[in-house]
């Protein structure tokens, strides 16, 4: 499976931590860094890509009222 890098923009420190440990419990690779603003900060973390865009709660109703 494929893997790229997705990032969450601009996010206080605190915020960041959490992310990332949440990532880690997981067993993603993470990175933080600064934005231009040194008050924020940018997570990236590698996750696999997808070929499909999974369905939404939507769809999962309509399917039930059929």
């Amino acid at each position: 499976m494929k893997r790229s890098w997705f990032q969450h923009y601009p996010m206080s420190d605190n915020e960041a931590r959490n992310l990332i440990a949440y990532y880690q419990k997981r067993g993603v690779q993470t990175q933080k860094s600064l934005t231009a603003d040194p008050r924020f900060f940018v997570v990236s973390a590698f996750l696999p890509m997808s070929n499909y865009i999974p369905p939404s709660q939507r769809s999962f109703i309509n399917r039930l009222w059929q």
